[in-house]
Protein backbone atom coordinates (compact mmCIF):
# COMPACT_ATOMS: atom_id res chain seq x y z
CA UNK A 1 0.00 0.00 0.00
CA UNK A 2 3.15 2.29 1.14
CA UNK A 3 4.25 1.71 -2.24
CA UNK A 4 1.25 2.69 -4.04
CA UNK A 5 1.15 5.58 -2.49
CA UNK A 6 4.57 7.01 -2.78
CA UNK A 7 3.93 6.08 -6.97
CA UNK A 8 0.67 8.26 -6.53
CA UNK A 9 3.08 10.67 -5.02
CA UNK A 10 5.44 10.88 -7.87
CA UNK A 11 3.07 10.35 -10.80
CA UNK A 12 0.97 14.01 -9.55
CA UNK A 13 4.39 15.77 -8.68
CA UNK A 14 5.97 14.89 -11.89
CA UNK A 15 3.42 15.03 -14.55
CA UNK A 16 2.47 18.47 -13.72
CA UNK A 17 6.41 19.32 -13.59
CA UNK A 18 6.73 17.81 -17.09
CA UNK A 19 3.80 19.46 -18.29
CA UNK A 20 4.76 22.83 -17.34
CA UNK A 21 8.52 22.59 -18.62
CA UNK A 22 7.25 21.95 -21.87
CA UNK A 23 4.49 24.69 -21.97
CA UNK A 24 7.57 27.08 -20.68
CA UNK A 25 9.67 26.00 -23.89
CA UNK A 26 6.92 26.06 -25.94
CA UNK A 27 5.75 29.68 -25.29
CA UNK A 28 9.45 31.18 -26.06
CA UNK A 29 9.78 33.41 -29.05
CA UNK A 30 11.24 31.74 -31.81
CA UNK A 31 14.51 33.22 -32.90
CA UNK A 32 15.11 33.45 -36.43
CA UNK A 33 18.94 32.97 -37.36
CA UNK A 34 19.81 31.85 -40.82
CA UNK A 35 22.28 28.48 -39.72
CA UNK A 36 24.41 26.85 -42.57
CA UNK A 37 25.60 23.22 -41.41
CA UNK A 38 28.31 21.09 -43.26
CA UNK A 39 28.66 17.57 -42.47
CA UNK A 40 30.49 14.86 -44.73
CA UNK A 41 30.61 12.32 -42.40
CA UNK A 42 27.19 10.76 -42.50
CA UNK A 43 27.74 7.13 -43.00
CA UNK A 44 24.20 5.59 -41.84
CA UNK A 45 20.84 7.14 -40.45
CA UNK A 46 21.84 8.23 -36.97
CA UNK A 47 23.42 11.50 -38.70
CA UNK A 48 25.35 11.41 -35.16
CA UNK A 49 28.06 13.68 -36.00
CA UNK A 50 25.16 16.78 -35.89
CA UNK A 51 22.40 15.47 -34.24
CA UNK A 52 23.51 17.26 -30.92
CA UNK A 53 23.97 20.52 -32.83
CA UNK A 54 20.34 20.71 -34.29
CA UNK A 55 19.26 19.60 -30.41
CA UNK A 56 20.42 22.76 -29.12
CA UNK A 57 19.05 25.00 -32.41
CA UNK A 58 15.22 23.61 -31.45
CA UNK A 59 16.15 23.47 -27.71
CA UNK A 60 16.33 27.47 -28.05
CA UNK A 61 14.04 27.90 -30.70
CA UNK A 62 16.56 29.04 -33.43
CA UNK A 63 14.42 28.25 -36.20
CA UNK A 64 14.61 29.27 -40.60
CA UNK A 65 13.42 32.35 -42.40
CA UNK A 66 9.86 30.15 -42.52
CA UNK A 67 9.37 29.67 -38.70
CA UNK A 68 10.04 26.25 -38.92
CA UNK A 69 12.47 24.14 -36.58
CA UNK A 70 15.85 23.31 -38.21
CA UNK A 71 15.52 19.57 -39.33
CA UNK A 72 18.94 17.20 -38.41
CA UNK A 73 18.16 15.23 -41.81
CA UNK A 74 17.59 17.81 -44.23
CA UNK A 75 18.89 21.65 -43.49
CA UNK A 76 22.67 20.17 -43.87
CA UNK A 77 25.31 20.88 -46.60
CA UNK A 78 26.93 17.41 -47.26
CA UNK A 79 26.42 13.34 -47.58
CA UNK A 80 22.80 12.93 -47.29
CA UNK A 81 21.42 8.82 -46.65
CA UNK A 82 18.27 8.33 -48.31
CA UNK A 83 16.18 6.76 -46.35
CA UNK A 84 13.36 4.14 -47.30
CA UNK A 85 15.44 2.87 -50.53
CA UNK A 86 17.56 0.46 -50.84
CA UNK A 87 20.91 0.80 -48.20
CA UNK A 88 23.40 2.20 -51.44
CA UNK A 89 21.00 5.07 -52.00
CA UNK A 90 22.77 8.88 -51.21
CA UNK A 91 22.47 12.50 -51.96
CA UNK A 92 24.92 14.68 -51.94
CA UNK A 93 24.46 18.71 -50.94
CA UNK A 94 27.55 20.86 -51.96
CA UNK A 95 28.45 24.55 -52.47
CA UNK A 96 28.07 25.99 -56.22
CA UNK A 97 30.24 28.35 -56.26
CA UNK A 98 28.03 31.10 -57.60
CA UNK A 99 26.10 30.63 -54.55
CA UNK A 100 28.56 31.62 -51.73
CA UNK A 101 28.42 34.98 -51.78
CA UNK A 102 24.24 35.33 -51.37
CA UNK A 103 25.11 32.45 -48.58
CA UNK A 104 27.23 34.41 -46.95
CA UNK A 105 25.24 37.57 -46.87
CA UNK A 106 22.02 35.60 -45.41
CA UNK A 107 24.12 33.94 -42.90
CA UNK A 108 24.21 34.18 -38.91
CA UNK A 109 26.38 31.65 -38.62
CA UNK A 110 27.90 29.06 -39.65
CA UNK A 111 28.76 25.78 -38.35
CA UNK A 112 31.32 23.25 -40.05
CA UNK A 113 31.01 19.51 -37.99
CA UNK A 114 32.71 16.88 -39.65
CA UNK A 115 34.71 17.11 -43.66
CA UNK A 116 35.81 13.11 -43.07
CA UNK A 117 33.30 11.88 -45.34
CA UNK A 118 32.15 8.55 -45.82
CA UNK A 119 34.52 5.49 -47.71
CA UNK A 120 33.31 2.89 -49.46
CA UNK A 121 33.60 0.29 -46.26
CA UNK A 122 31.08 3.02 -44.56
CA UNK A 123 28.59 2.94 -47.16
CA UNK A 124 28.29 -0.45 -48.39
CA UNK A 125 29.46 -2.09 -45.51
CA UNK A 126 32.28 -4.50 -47.23
CA UNK A 127 35.81 -4.71 -46.47
CA UNK A 128 38.11 -2.96 -48.53
CA UNK A 129 41.48 -3.79 -49.28
CA UNK A 130 43.57 -4.24 -45.88
CA UNK A 131 45.04 -0.87 -45.62
CA UNK A 132 42.72 1.49 -47.72
CA UNK A 133 38.71 2.10 -48.32
CA UNK A 134 38.50 3.91 -51.37
CA UNK A 135 36.43 7.35 -49.91
CA UNK A 136 33.17 8.53 -51.92
CA UNK A 137 33.09 11.60 -50.83
CA UNK A 138 34.74 14.34 -47.99
CA UNK A 139 37.35 16.54 -47.44
CA UNK A 140 36.98 20.35 -47.24
CA UNK A 141 37.12 21.94 -50.91
CA UNK A 142 37.53 25.19 -52.65
CA UNK A 143 34.02 26.12 -51.97
CA UNK A 144 34.00 25.19 -48.48
CA UNK A 145 37.19 27.29 -48.08
CA UNK A 146 35.38 30.43 -50.06
CA UNK A 147 32.45 30.33 -47.46
CA UNK A 148 34.78 30.55 -44.76
CA UNK A 149 36.55 33.58 -46.56
CA UNK A 150 33.85 35.30 -47.38
CA UNK A 151 32.25 34.79 -43.86
CA UNK A 152 35.37 36.04 -42.44
CA UNK A 153 35.50 38.94 -44.32
CA UNK A 154 31.97 39.83 -43.56
CA UNK A 155 32.64 39.33 -39.82
CA UNK A 156 29.70 36.37 -39.08
CA UNK A 157 29.98 33.65 -36.75
CA UNK A 158 32.28 30.52 -37.84
CA UNK A 159 32.35 27.39 -35.81
CA UNK A 160 34.12 24.60 -36.86
CA UNK A 161 36.05 21.08 -35.50
CA UNK A 162 37.70 17.88 -36.25
CA UNK A 163 38.04 17.06 -38.81
CA UNK A 164 38.37 20.44 -40.93
CA UNK A 165 42.36 19.71 -41.78
CA UNK A 166 42.97 16.55 -41.42
CA UNK A 167 43.08 13.81 -44.79
CA UNK A 168 41.15 13.75 -47.15
CA UNK A 169 41.21 17.30 -47.22
CA UNK A 170 43.96 18.21 -49.67
CA UNK A 171 47.48 19.90 -48.32
CA UNK A 172 46.69 23.04 -50.84
CA UNK A 173 43.15 23.57 -49.22
CA UNK A 174 44.32 22.44 -45.55
CA UNK A 175 47.28 25.23 -45.93
CA UNK A 176 45.00 27.99 -47.35
CA UNK A 177 42.45 27.73 -44.52
CA UNK A 178 45.48 27.46 -41.56
CA UNK A 179 46.99 30.88 -43.20
CA UNK A 180 43.53 32.08 -43.53
CA UNK A 181 42.60 31.40 -39.30
CA UNK A 182 46.56 31.53 -38.53
CA UNK A 183 45.86 28.08 -36.62
CA UNK A 184 48.44 24.84 -37.48
CA UNK A 185 47.66 20.80 -37.80
CA UNK A 186 50.49 18.99 -36.33
CA UNK A 187 50.15 16.34 -38.27
CA UNK A 188 48.52 14.08 -35.09
CA UNK A 189 45.40 12.71 -34.60
CA UNK A 190 44.07 10.46 -31.18
CA UNK A 191 41.44 8.96 -29.29
CA UNK A 192 41.18 7.58 -26.23
CA UNK A 193 39.77 3.80 -26.43
CA UNK A 194 38.39 1.72 -23.67
CA UNK A 195 40.19 -1.38 -25.07
CA UNK A 196 43.23 -1.65 -26.88
CA UNK A 197 42.81 -5.63 -27.47
CA UNK A 198 42.74 -6.38 -30.98
CA UNK A 199 39.66 -8.52 -30.49
CA UNK A 200 37.80 -5.05 -29.39
CA UNK A 201 35.27 -3.57 -31.44
CA UNK A 202 35.92 -0.06 -30.11
CA UNK A 203 39.25 -0.13 -31.82
CA UNK A 204 39.49 0.42 -36.04
CA UNK A 205 41.40 -2.56 -37.43
CA UNK A 206 42.90 -0.20 -39.62
CA UNK A 207 44.89 1.24 -36.58
CA UNK A 208 46.06 -2.52 -35.60
CA UNK A 209 47.16 -2.91 -39.46
CA UNK A 210 48.83 0.21 -39.36
CA UNK A 211 50.95 -0.49 -36.95
CA UNK A 212 51.44 -3.75 -37.48
CA UNK A 213 53.04 -2.93 -40.67
CA UNK A 214 54.86 0.15 -39.51
CA UNK A 215 56.48 -1.55 -36.28
CA UNK A 216 56.51 -5.46 -38.56
CA UNK A 217 55.24 -7.19 -35.04
CA UNK A 218 51.73 -8.08 -33.90
CA UNK A 219 49.35 -5.57 -32.16
CA UNK A 220 49.73 -6.76 -28.27
CA UNK A 221 48.41 -3.93 -26.11
CA UNK A 222 45.38 -4.31 -23.99
CA UNK A 223 42.95 -2.30 -20.90
CA UNK A 224 41.98 1.04 -22.14
CA UNK A 225 44.54 3.88 -23.66
CA UNK A 226 45.34 6.77 -26.06
CA UNK A 227 46.34 5.81 -29.73
CA UNK A 228 47.95 8.66 -31.22
CA UNK A 229 48.20 8.50 -35.22
CA UNK A 230 50.71 10.71 -37.89
CA UNK A 231 49.25 11.63 -41.28
CA UNK A 232 52.91 9.88 -42.25
CA UNK A 233 52.45 6.80 -40.38
CA UNK A 234 53.85 6.96 -36.82
CA UNK A 235 51.58 5.05 -34.19
CA UNK A 236 51.87 6.18 -30.76
CA UNK A 237 50.16 3.93 -28.44
CA UNK A 238 49.74 4.72 -24.96
CA UNK A 239 48.38 2.18 -22.20
CA UNK A 240 46.70 2.99 -19.00
CA UNK A 241 48.50 2.12 -15.88
CA UNK A 242 52.02 1.79 -17.91
CA UNK A 243 52.31 5.32 -20.13
CA UNK A 244 49.03 7.06 -18.58
CA UNK A 245 48.37 7.49 -15.06
CA UNK A 246 44.32 8.33 -15.11
CA UNK A 247 41.74 6.68 -17.57
CA UNK A 248 41.06 9.73 -19.91
CA UNK A 249 42.48 13.18 -21.64
CA UNK A 250 41.29 16.17 -19.93
CA UNK A 251 40.38 19.00 -20.87
CA UNK A 252 41.19 22.31 -18.98
CA UNK A 253 39.72 25.20 -19.24
CA UNK A 254 41.61 28.59 -18.21
CA UNK A 255 39.36 31.11 -15.93
CA UNK A 256 38.52 33.05 -18.71
CA UNK A 257 36.72 30.22 -20.25
CA UNK A 258 35.28 29.32 -17.44
CA UNK A 259 33.33 32.67 -16.41
CA UNK A 260 32.18 33.61 -20.17
CA UNK A 261 31.19 30.14 -21.45
CA UNK A 262 30.43 28.80 -18.12
CA UNK A 263 32.57 25.41 -19.10
CA UNK A 264 33.91 23.05 -15.86
CA UNK A 265 37.87 23.75 -14.65
CA UNK A 266 38.31 20.03 -16.06
CA UNK A 267 36.33 17.91 -18.07
CA UNK A 268 37.28 13.94 -19.33
CA UNK A 269 37.24 13.21 -22.83
CA UNK A 270 37.02 9.84 -24.63
CA UNK A 271 37.02 10.37 -28.38
CA UNK A 272 38.78 11.63 -31.50
CA UNK A 273 40.93 15.15 -30.95
CA UNK A 274 43.58 16.57 -33.38
CA UNK A 275 46.88 18.18 -31.92
CA UNK A 276 46.77 21.78 -33.48
CA UNK A 277 48.71 24.70 -32.89
CA UNK A 278 47.12 28.04 -32.29
CA UNK A 279 48.95 30.58 -33.86
CA UNK A 280 49.62 33.80 -33.12
CA UNK A 281 46.22 35.71 -32.48
CA UNK A 282 43.81 33.43 -31.68
CA UNK A 283 43.04 32.81 -27.39
CA UNK A 284 43.53 29.07 -26.01
CA UNK A 285 40.08 28.80 -24.09
CA UNK A 286 40.35 25.36 -23.03
CA UNK A 287 43.41 22.56 -23.92
CA UNK A 288 43.97 18.71 -23.35
CA UNK A 289 46.04 17.67 -20.85
CA UNK A 290 47.19 13.94 -21.28
CA UNK A 291 47.89 12.59 -17.98
CA UNK A 292 51.25 10.99 -18.46
CA UNK A 293 53.80 8.93 -16.74
CA UNK A 294 57.40 8.96 -16.97
CA UNK A 295 57.53 6.48 -19.98
CA UNK A 296 54.70 8.13 -21.81
CA UNK A 297 56.43 11.46 -21.11
CA UNK A 298 59.69 9.81 -23.10
CA UNK A 299 57.19 8.17 -25.68
CA UNK A 300 55.88 11.88 -26.61
CA UNK A 301 58.91 13.58 -26.57
CA UNK A 302 60.63 11.10 -28.68
CA UNK A 303 58.01 11.84 -31.67
CA UNK A 304 57.51 15.67 -30.84
CA UNK A 305 54.69 15.84 -29.07
CA UNK A 306 52.93 17.91 -26.73
CA UNK A 307 51.82 16.73 -23.72
CA UNK A 308 49.29 20.20 -23.31
CA UNK A 309 47.93 21.23 -26.44
CA UNK A 310 44.81 23.15 -27.43
CA UNK A 311 40.79 22.05 -27.49
CA UNK A 312 39.23 25.41 -28.21
CA UNK A 313 40.73 28.53 -29.92
CA UNK A 314 38.81 31.38 -30.69
CA UNK A 315 39.69 34.76 -32.62
CA UNK A 316 37.24 37.52 -32.29
CA UNK A 317 38.81 41.08 -32.57
CA UNK A 318 38.76 41.55 -36.35
CA UNK A 319 36.18 38.26 -37.18
CA UNK A 320 34.37 35.76 -35.14
CA UNK A 321 36.52 32.18 -35.14
CA UNK A 322 36.45 29.30 -33.28
CA UNK A 323 38.06 25.80 -33.67
CA UNK A 324 37.21 23.00 -31.53
CA UNK A 325 39.99 20.29 -31.58
CA UNK A 326 37.36 17.36 -30.85
CA UNK A 327 34.86 15.66 -31.99
CA UNK A 328 32.70 17.42 -30.23
CA UNK A 329 29.16 17.12 -32.07
CA UNK A 330 29.14 13.61 -32.08
CA UNK A 331 26.20 11.98 -30.11
CA UNK A 332 22.95 10.55 -31.21
CA UNK A 333 20.47 12.68 -29.28
CA UNK A 334 17.10 12.19 -28.71
CA UNK A 335 15.60 14.85 -30.18
CA UNK A 336 12.31 14.65 -28.33
CA UNK A 337 14.33 16.48 -24.93
CA UNK A 338 14.42 19.50 -26.64
CA UNK A 339 11.09 20.10 -26.05
CA UNK A 340 12.11 20.85 -22.59
CA UNK A 341 12.55 23.85 -20.76
CA UNK A 342 15.39 22.94 -18.22
CA UNK A 343 16.50 19.65 -19.37
CA UNK A 344 19.81 20.67 -19.74
CA UNK A 345 19.88 21.90 -16.33
CA UNK A 346 18.73 17.92 -15.32
CA UNK A 347 20.86 16.05 -17.54
CA UNK A 348 24.00 17.86 -16.47
CA UNK A 349 23.27 16.85 -12.75
CA UNK A 350 23.02 13.37 -13.51
CA UNK A 351 26.43 13.25 -14.56
CA UNK A 352 29.57 13.18 -12.58
CA UNK A 353 32.68 14.88 -13.25
CA UNK A 354 35.18 11.97 -13.43
CA UNK A 355 32.28 10.48 -16.07
CA UNK A 356 34.31 10.18 -19.46
CA UNK A 357 31.08 8.99 -21.20
CA UNK A 358 29.87 11.02 -24.36
CA UNK A 359 26.70 12.33 -22.77
CA UNK A 360 28.26 13.41 -19.88
CA UNK A 361 30.90 15.36 -22.50
CA UNK A 362 27.71 16.76 -24.43
CA UNK A 363 25.73 18.14 -20.89
CA UNK A 364 28.59 19.58 -19.21
CA UNK A 365 31.10 20.80 -21.86
CA UNK A 366 29.52 21.41 -25.30
CA UNK A 367 26.30 22.18 -25.15
CA UNK A 368 27.06 25.28 -22.48
CA UNK A 369 29.98 26.37 -24.86
CA UNK A 370 27.79 26.13 -28.10
CA UNK A 371 24.69 27.83 -25.94
CA UNK A 372 27.40 30.56 -24.83
CA UNK A 373 29.25 30.84 -28.38
CA UNK A 374 25.82 31.76 -30.58
CA UNK A 375 24.30 33.94 -27.33
CA UNK A 376 27.66 36.24 -27.16
CA UNK A 377 28.23 36.93 -31.15
CA UNK A 378 24.73 36.15 -33.00
CA UNK A 379 21.91 36.94 -30.32
CA UNK A 380 23.57 39.88 -28.23
CA UNK A 381 24.40 41.23 -32.35
CA UNK A 382 21.32 41.24 -33.44
CA UNK A 383 19.48 42.63 -30.43
CA UNK A 384 21.97 45.06 -30.60
CA UNK A 385 21.00 45.72 -34.45
CA UNK A 386 17.78 46.08 -33.90
CA UNK A 387 17.91 49.01 -31.52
Amino acid sequence: MKGVNVFKVLFFILIPVIVASFVFWYIQNDREYNVFVLDKTVPNDSYSEHKSLFWLLNYHKIVNKAHKSYSYKNDYYGFHPVEGEDNASYNIKSLRLYEIFGIADDLDFMYYTDSYGVSYEDWFRRPADRFHSPLIYGGLNQNDYLLLNEMRRKNKLIISEFNMLGSPTSELIRNKTENLFDFYWTGWTGSYFKSLQSTSTSIPRLIIDLYEKKYLKKWAFDGSGVVLIHEKGNIVVLQNGIHLTAEYPQIVTSAYGQYKYKLPDSQNYSFWFDIISAGTVNKVVSKYHLPLSVAGSEMLKKEGIPTEFPAVIEHLDKYKFYYLAGDFSDLSINQYSSYFKGFPWLAKSLYLKRSGSKKAFFWRFYEPLINNIIEKNVVVKKHNNSK
